[in-house]
């Protein structure tokens, strides 16, 4: 049986959607051809271009360190003859890290055999010394923090520990979206933490987030995670009042003060999702349309809806919302 990452990618390949929501990065499209074929020197430039725009650099090292993969021992190499490089030991162990994710494959636990855990661990385990390399190199830099969250959640790392990394970064960026993101799901039950401690960590970012930027969506996340765990149906868990208001305070308050922001397009998509299942139609409609027909966020909202429950896919909502199923040109 397909594992639930496969049967995701497969629909939205007959759909016609890709996962590639977000701030257009012409740089990297451009570049995006030499990287699979293994250019390492394009990756390295790409990154060190991004040394002082956290949310930027974050997420091209998520989407380089993926298509990277197939080529982390020649990295490993280039790595090891550049230990004062701080982009190319970042990018090493992010890597890594997704190096190890895919040879756990995105299958439930149970569907996980011990080799793979084995494995999965020891690749992990390898991305602790370049992250740490990177932080001492750029120590203003939060995103080798991240990557460390993720891999200290792949790993189970002692609670504490996670609380010690998650302070480091929010040091260097104490409103780093991305670091908010990998800290609400080191909070959510499935990990290493519970219901309401996630719910009540992703209330307070929201209230504290500066104007316009996109924190509050993430309250979105954190419902997600709680409605799953509760084995709730989204429609009756979205449409508590309490949830729906909390929503509705949350978008307003982000559109009220909404500048450019790197992360924009995953919070319309958070939102909108979350807006949509609240009933609150006229303020999904407005965030949905500010986002692309053909392509969705590389995990929440949409990885937890079309795929588990019926009629709750993108292209279904924004049908049923009256918006346009393919974008102009």
């Amino acid at each position: 049986m397909p594992s639930t990452v496969i049967r995701i990618l497969r629909a939205l390949r007959d759909l016609g959607i890709s996962t590639d929501a977000g701030r257009p990065d012409p740089e990297l499209k451009a570049a995006e051809n030499d990287l699979y074929r293994g250019d390492l020197d394009a990756a390295w430039k790409l990154l060190a271009a991004t040394r002082d725009q956290h949310e930027l650099r974050d997420i091209r090292v998520g989407k380089i360190s993926k298509i990277l993969v197939r080529h982390v021992d020649e990295l490993g190499k280039i790595a090891a003859a550049n230990p004062d490089d701080a982009d190319l030991q970042l990018l090493l162990g992010a890597t890594r890290i997704k190096h190890a994710w895919k040879v756990r494959t995105g299958a439930t636990a149970d569907r996980v055999s011990r080799e793979q855990f084995e494995q999965f661990w020891y690749l992990l385990g390898g991305a602790y010394d370049p992250l740490m390399r990177a932080a001492e190199l750029r120590p203003a830099d939060p995103v080798p923090w991240d990557e460390l969250q993720w891999r200290g959640l792949g790993l189970q790392i002692d609670r504490g520990e996670l609380d010690e990394v998650w302070r480091e970064l929010t040091d260097r960026d104490p409103y780093h979206y991305g670091g908010h993101y990998s800290r609400t799901q080191v909070l959510c039950a499935k990990w290493q933490g519970s219901d309401a401690e996630v719910l009540e960590f992703t209330a307070e970012v929201a209230e504290q987030a500066p104007p316009g930027v996109p924190l509050g969506a993430l309250t979105v996340a954190a419902h997600l995670e709680v409605m799953l765990s509760t084995e709730a149906e989204p429609l009756d868990y979205f449409g508590r009042p309490e949830v729906g208001a909390q929503l509705v305070r949350v978008s307003d308050d982000w559109l009220a003060g909404l500048r450019p922001h790197d992360r924009n397009i995953e919070a319309h998509h958070l939102l909108g999702a979350g807006l949509y299942l609240a009933g609150e139609r006229e303020r999904a409609r407005d965030h949905l349309s500010r986002v692309s027909a053909r392509s969705i966020t590389d995990g929440l909202p949409w990885s937890y809806l079309g795929y588990h429950y019926d009629k709750l896919d993108y292209r279904a909502i924004r049908k049923s919302l009256g918006l346009k199923m393919k974008d102009a040109g």
